[in-house]
């Protein structure tokens, strides 16, 4: 039971003495004025009382089971629930937390509990994602102390760093302004092929990927575009909704997803042009698939990004002699990002432009390009800066030409 001792002749004299209700070790703590160590001993005894009325057998698992549940269903916290893609990730690491510890019972957890699990995670995962399987396990931990299951968070102190080498170690790789003209060089000879089903295919995958280049669209925001959402009179196009992995159209996950992002001109008339081929569907879509439903990232991916890429010769050799491509297609996205703090945009801009829900998202992938500077808006000045270094090509990247058979290998 928790009480205070006074001191006199301290600057601290009074002095609040208690166990551990985790460890069990005795632990004080010194304050000036006797209300504030009386508002601290009622708080001990509280947590003291909440822990005798929880339930002495409810494990790790009923945590997780808990924590799951309210994060899928009704949100936690007054938040909405989770995406579905999401909850696959908390399921996967649900089920991995509790091949570990999900049988120990949550009263027992104390700080050197939760270390030795930390421990664990980094022996057999990579940091990157045992700090993800440990945050779900924090949080799960974090909603056992709301529904008063237990006093406190054994792990709020227990963490898993990233250093800033390894940060930097991940950083996204942008290619640089010639490999920039290169992709936009191969698209436009892949719009132009002589085959009939080359240019059939490019018709779409050509003003696709340059609505995402001169963007920064998501390629989930990309797939979910509705015509709707293209802005002719302002020269833009408006976020609104996405693609998820299934298919399935929706909101955005925040609130700085919803944007307008004007376009160069000859992009605008590009969409145009691509609006005339269209095919419609239900949610009448800019890129859907050729039946008019949502496409596929796969699809996408495979039958346009990759083709591309190899086309453009922006491969590498992996260890086993393997030609492999460069970039992601969340490239397109990132040199965006690029080409506006070449042009001096200032971070704010970039944010903004990325759908970015906070600054240092945008500093955690881009700020390594920034200076101080800002500029103006004029989406045709990045198409400028592309075309800039046209003429500096050397002859040997220049593009090959493309056959039907050569695209679809």
């Amino acid at each position: 039971m928790a009480s205070i001792q006074v001191r006199k002749d301290r600057k601290k004299p009074y002095r609040v003495f208690w166990s551990d209700t985790l460890t069990g070790k005795p632990r004080n703590k010194s304050f000036v004025r006797r209300k504030e160590a009386q508002a601290f001993m009622e708080s001990i005894r509280a947590s003291e009382n909440t822990l005798a009325q929880a339930d002495p057998n409810k494990t790790v698992a009923d945590a997780l089971d808990r924590w799951y549940s309210l994060c899928t269903t009704t949100g936690r916290g007054g938040r909405e629930p989770v995406e579905r893609s999401t909850s696959r990730k908390y399921d996967s690491h649900r089920d991995i937390i509790k091949a570990f510890i999900g049988m120990v019972k949550i009263a027992e957890l104390n700080q050197q509990a939760c270390e030795a699990f930390r421990d664990t995670l980094l022996s057999e995962y990579s940091r990157p994602y045992a700090k993800k399987i440990f945050t779900s396990f924090k949080s799960a931990l974090t909603q056992a102390k709301d529904d008063k299951a237990i006093p406190s968070n054994p792990a709020s102190d227990v963490f898993i760093l990233i250093s800033k080498r390894q940060r930097n170690a991940n950083k996204v790789t942008i290619p640089d302004l010639r490999e920039v003209h290169q992709l936009t060089a191969t698209i436009d000879h892949l719009m132009r092929s002589g085959n009939q089903q080359t240019r059939k295919a490019w018709s779409r995958y050509g003003p696709m990927f340059y609505t995402q280049l001169y963007s920064g669209m998501r390629p989930t925001e990309v797939r979910g575009l509705p015509w709707c959402d293209v802005d002719w009179e302002r020269g833009g196009i408006q976020i609104t909704q996405d693609a998820d992995e299934f298919n399935v159209i929706g909101a955005l996950k925040s609130g700085a997803g919803y944007r307008f992002i004007p376009l160069p001109g000859f992009v605008m008339h590009m969409l145009k042009a691509w609006e005339k081929l269209c095919p419609s569907g239900e949610h009448e879509l800019v890129f859907p698939n050729w039946i008019g439903n949502v496409e596929s990232l796969g699809n996408i991916t495979n039958r346009g990004w990759y083709p591309l890429c190899r086309h453009a010769r922006m491969t590498s050799t992996d260890e086993d002699g393997k030609e492999v491509v460069k970039y992601h297609l969340n490239t397109l996205r990132h040199i965006k990002a690029s080409l506006e703090i070449a042009r001096k945009r200032s971070p704010k801009k970039i944010q903004e432009i990325m759908g970015h829900e906070d600054i240092k998202m945008t500093f955690d992938i881009y700020g390594h390009l920034f200076k101080d500077h800002d500029a103006q808006d004029n989406p045709d000045e990045i198409h400028d800066l592309v075309r800039s270094v046209a003429h500096s090509l050397p002859k040997e990247n220049q593009v090959i030409e493309f056959t039907s058979k050569n695209l679809l290998e």
